[in-house]
């Protein structure tokens, strides 16, 4: 590189390390960001189950359809999405508080607080009374999109107050205390019962407060003036796209940017989960396009799109030393793990590789969007996969054989994205090699042992 071009990658760089890293790791180091990201990833089994239930219930194949509903196999399949996905907040709120409370330096309570969240996240909900036609009594009929994916927002609010109350409480020994030679497990259960009542009675005065309102309801509050705004927000190609900038710069200065900017958009990503596949089952259009799955198709191979750079180093490398990282670095790759490669090769801080690495992704995206947006690629459900799930086989599981082939094209995209660039610095490491094993002489290497 010329030092015109040297010059302006330290000065970025300067600014980097000086003003832009200092400001994320704060934001990834709050304990409460940690404790929402901890949370939101434990959730990761219960959706991945949930969402296989689901879509195998909802191939959009006449013959098969015809076939689960004669069998009676499509209730049987809808038994597990109504009490994993459908009921995501349930799971949130206990999660969050739990996490937290162990982060807090609270772990010997951490199930404790998470129950009590809980069961404040339920009072929360408002209740209808109905009585059919010929009932003995009147029945409590609960809205079950409140502990949906609408509910998200307020699993969160919910599990911070709580474990903030807990504490609070705890830390001034508002508790019961039980007579020496009482056995432990009896004495702590009457230490939750002065923090759960305080926390309940709030929590109910909450309800009741809104109750009186035009919202009825904390949750439909929270989702209307809060979690739609977000959602809306953030599912916006621009805010999109200043989100995976913000990412590959910091992966590019040695942060790891996913985990500075997932934990902030896991609870929204979370919130789409329902209204996607309510739409995907009915099939209609992917109402959010922009979810945690359009993240990932910019991380084939992990961050920066990787999975290009690696399948051009193993076939065109012709130094020895690329050669052997390609063969290092290829399987990891395949399962969207780049590390190895970010660190080893590396990656950070390479002037060389700072265009393809940061733009690769953004070039993906926007040739994802406007083939989505004219109808030619299916837009992915977003569903909760484990980020190693390979390339084709994440793209079926997300409902769409149209996205998994976009997977492949993003693949190659991304070898020619990188191909110049490595070439750059393959041919670099071939002269560091000849330099530094022989002497040139008639085009060839004549090792020190042979002249």
């Amino acid at each position: 590189m010329d030092k015109e071009a040297l010059l302006i990658m330290k000065s970025i760089q300067s600014f980097m390390e000086s003003k832009f890293i200092p400001i994320a790791t704060r934001i990834s180091n709050i304990r409460w960001i940690q404790a929402i990201s901890r949370g939101t990833m434990s959730l990761m089994g219960v959706i991945v189950v949930g969402a296989i239930f689901s879509l195998l219930g909802s191939v959009n194949i006449p013959v098969y359809q015809t076939f689960l509903k004669n069998t009676g196999i499509n209730t049987l399949l809808s038994f597990i999405p109504a009490v994993t996905i459908n009921a995501i907040a349930l799971y949130m709120v206990f999660l969050i508080a739990y996490q937290a409370a162990r982060i807090f330096g609270h772990k010997e309570a951490s199930v404790n607080i998470g129950i009590i969240a809980l069961v404040a996240f339920l009072v929360l909900i408002p209740l209808k009374i109905e009585q059919p036609k010929g009932a003995l009594q009147a029945s409590n009929i609960m809205n079950l999109n409140y502990i949906g994916s609408q509910g998200a927002f307020t699993a969160i609010i919910t599990a911070m107050i709580v474990t903030s109350i807990y504490i609070w409480i705890i830390n001034r020994n508002w508790t019961i205390k039980m007579p020496e030679g009482v056995p432990p497990q009896v004495s702590n259960a009457f230490i939750d019962i002065i923090p759960a009542f305080i926390v309940l009675l709030i929590f109910s005065l909450i309800r009741w407060g809104f109750s009186l309102t035009s919202y009825v309801s904390a949750t439909d509050f929270i989702y209307k003036i809060l979690q739609t705004p977000i959602q809306t927000l953030t599912g916006s190609l621009p805010a999109f796209l200043i989100l995976i900038i913000i990412a590959q710069l910091l992966w590019f200065f040695g942060i790891h940017g996913s985990f500075t900017i997932l934990p902030i958009l896991m609870p929204i990503w979370i919130g789409y989960i329902g209204q996607n596949m309510a739409a995907y089952k009915a099939g209609q259009a992917i109402p959010h396009m922009f979810n945690i799955e359009m993240y990932n198709m910019l991380c084939i191979g992990g961050a920066g799109g990787t999975l290009g750079f690696v399948i051009v180093m193993l076939i065109f490398a012709k130094s020895v030393q690329y050669k052997k990282m390609a063969r290092l670095v290829i399987l990891p790759g395949l399962f969207n793990i780049n590390e190895p490669l970010i660190f080893g090769l590396p990656i950070i801080l390479n002037p060389i590789l700072f265009l393809p690495f940061v733009f690769t992704p953004i070039i993906i995206l926007l040739l994802g969007y406007v083939l989505m947006k004219t109808g030619i690629v299916g837009v992915p459900i977003g569903l909760f996969l484990p980020s190693s799930t390979p390339i084709v086989f994440s793209g079926i599981l997300q409902g769409s054989w149209s996205y998994a082939i976009w997977q492949v094209v993003a693949t190659f995209i991304s070898c020619l994205t990188y191909y110049p660039f490595f070439k750059i610095l393959d041919k670099k490491a071939v002269q560091e090699e000849i330099t530094n094993s022989g002497v040139v002489k008639n085009g060839g290497l004549i090792n020190d042992d042979k002249r």
